[in-house]
């Protein structure tokens, strides 16, 4: 896989990042992170370059990531049968527990694309949702291009699989611990004598 992401990179140059960008946008499984790393790694882009890639290419993300966003606001009952109902499923519960923060914050994790889709569904405003894809979407693609620029292509390499697996874990305890809460809460809730609840 590396290989071929040096290979494309090489061949395509600067249309190779957004090219990327916008697939992973479009909700089609590819390593965006790992391709925006490799590319200032391989053209070894000066800083200056590295704020324009990041805005435009940031830019280029979010005007992709549209595709699922509308798919999932005009075809939900359809996309669920077409798609990884699951994945799905499970991105629309993390998107109405969390908010639209969810949006933002899950960029960098394996889920982000999908919360587009949960987005869509959810019928958030093509504004928030189009602010909350730049703000999560933004910092990560600078950090990538910035490390690969310095040459810690490596180490960072190995950073992004540690992030999103602790990413993911966060979210789980997250999610453990808001149910905990709630459960907390609605057994204090049943406790209470009818007098006290109306108080």
């Amino acid at each position: 896989m590396l290989q071929f992401i040096v290979d494309v990179i090489n061949q395509l140059g600067y249309w190779g990042l957004f090219l990327s960008l916008a697939v992973e946008a479009s909700s089609i499984p590819f390593p965006g992170g790992l391709v925006t790393l490799t590319f200032a790694y391989i053209l070894n882009i000066s800083f200056m370059q590295v704020i324009w890639f990041t805005i435009t290419g940031s830019a280029v993300y979010a005007v992709f990531s549209l595709i699922p966003f509308f798919i999932g606001y005009k075809m939900e009952d359809k996309l669920k049968e077409k798609l990884n109902k699951k994945k799905i499923e499970r991105a629309q519960r993390w998107f109405n527990r969390f908010g639209i923060w969810t949006i933002a914050i899950s960029r960098p994790l394996g889920l982000g694309n999908y919360i587009s889709y949960a987005a869509g569904i959810s019928k958030v405003k093509l504004w928030k949702f189009l602010s909350l894809t730049i703000l999560g979407i933004l910092p990560w693609t600078f950090i990538m291009l910035w490390v690969g620029s310095i040459g810690k292509f490596k180490s960072v390499k190995k950073l992004m699989e540690d992030v999103q697996l602790y990413g993911l874990i966060f979210l789980v305890l997250a999610i453990v611990a808001y149910l905990l809460y709630r459960r907390h809460k609605k057994n204090n809730h049943k406790s209470q004598t009818p007098s006290e609840q109306t108080q």
